[in-house]
């Protein structure tokens, strides 16, 4: 479908952890494409770079708020944008932080809040979108993990074990959307210069 087909069509998609990095760069390329993009997080504060690009470009882009950490905030987000846009095509979790250090030096609210975060925040938001992508046989999920979900490295236990998790969560649940035309897919970032990894909860 090219762009003016999906900007005729209402295609729309939604970002989560969009304030910089990936979510950010990804709201912006989802945009340019034809998706009518709601960039989400936090704090929408955060978001005025990213509407001062979309502006500038003329793009199909709004900041939204979104707390992937409470069941209220992604409920209300989601249901929002399904009724104003009647429906969602592409949802792209990327809203996460980094916890590094030893596990027998990480205390367990640091550990819950990774896992908060990091595995149930992206449950929250699939448990939010899949019903609206099943009523329109289409749409596809995004979860954004790393090759942390694959291969361990020392003193990154509790991030991998989200990655881990998220990537078999992401397989099974690809197989529970196919029936009805939906896909659920990872991809693995790589680490660099995103703030993802240098500053913790920068990206949610």
């Amino acid at each position: 479908m090219s762009k003016e087909e999906k900007e005729e069509s209402g295609q729309t998609a939604i970002v989560t952890g969009s304030s910089s990095g990936i979510g950010l760069e990804t709201s912006l390329a989802l945009a340019r494409n034809g998706f009518y993009t709601y960039a989400t997080m936090r704090n929408p504060a955060k978001g005025k770079a990213l509407v001062d690009r979309a502006e500038k470009e003329k793009l199909p882009l709004q900041v939204a708020e979104l707390d992937v950490d409470r069941d209220e905030s992604v409920k209300n987000t989601i249901g929002g944008i399904a009724r104003e846009r009647k429906r969602i095509d592409v949802v792209v979790n990327n809203a996460g932080f980094a916890l590094v250090g030893a596990l027998e030096e990480t205390s367990m609210d640091e550990i819950k809040a990774q896992f908060e975060t990091n595995l149930f925040g992206a449950l929250r938001v699939m448990k939010a979108v899949i019903p609206v992508m099943r009523r329109q046989a289409s749409g596809t999920i995004v979860n954004i993990t790393s090759m942390g979900g694959k291969v361990a490295i020392p003193l990154d236990p509790i991030y991998h074990g989200t990655k881990f998790a998220l990537e078999g969560i992401t397989e099974s649940v690809r197989y529970e959307l196919q029936p009805f035309g939906g896909k659920c897919d990872t991809c693995r970032a790589r680490r660099g210069k995103d703030e993802l990894l240098w500053q913790p909860k920068a990206c949610t």
